[in-house]
């Protein structure tokens, strides 16, 4: 099952286009919509990033990072640790038309980086009903049948 439920993580996970990356700046906390790549094989979630950044200082303070992914009828919470690198073949791997336009200065520019977020736990909400389903949990809920809808499958997935 352990195995099992890890690989829905990664499954899911290779979905989303974009997710929150949550850091503590000092005693708060702050999220920013980031563009995932995945490495299943290194058990790893990376982000293109800018070596001078706000979230480099806040990762280096504290590398305890979370990560939200969400879509229609999907969501994906992760907390792990965080670490940044400039290793050149690590950018060269994920490195894509996209972040071109976010990093002007291209790949070989200085100031290119990876935030490598290495995950230790995530929890996962699928909503596996159709339309029709939920109304009835919803009302079977609504009417005290039963404590709340049955809706969503939930799983917590060590990693």
């Amino acid at each position: 099952m352990a195995a099992e439920a890890t690989d829905k993580f990664w499954d899911m996970a290779e979905d989303f286009s974009t997710c929150m990356v949550t850091t503590r700046d000092g005693q708060r906390l702050r999220s920013r919509p980031m563009a995932p790549y995945l490495s299943r094989e290194r058990g790893e979630i990376l982000f293109l990033t800018d070596a001078t950044s706000h979230k480099v200082d806040e990762v280096e303070a504290e590398p305890q990072v979370a990560c939200s992914f969400t879509q229609k009828n999907e969501y994906v919470a992760v907390s792990g640790t965080a670490r940044v690198s400039q290793d050149r073949a690590l950018i060269d791997e994920i490195w894509d038309d996209e972040a071109e336009a976010w990093m002007p200065q291209g790949k070989d520019g200085p100031n290119v980086a990876v935030l490598v977020v290495t995950p230790s736990q995530a929890e996962i909400w699928d909503v596996t009903s159709n339309k029709l389903t939920q109304a009835w949990e919803f009302a079977k809920a609504y009417i005290g049948d039963k404590p709340q809808p049955d809706t969503t499958e939930n799983v917590k997935v060590q990693l």
